[in-house]
């Protein structure tokens, strides 16, 4: 992911979604629905 340097980057939408979804484990980014999804 690429550094912001204004603060209107960092607390873009895309940049704070991506930092998020690849926190999540690998377990709840595999599953099948969205009701395990939301589950987990």
């Amino acid at each position: 992911m690429k550094q912001c340097v204004k603060d209107v980057g960092k607390y873009s939408f895309p940049h704070t979604t991506v930092e998020k979804w690849n926190a999540l484990s690998n377990e709840v980014i595999t599953t099948h629905n969205v009701h395990n999804f939301k589950e987990k």
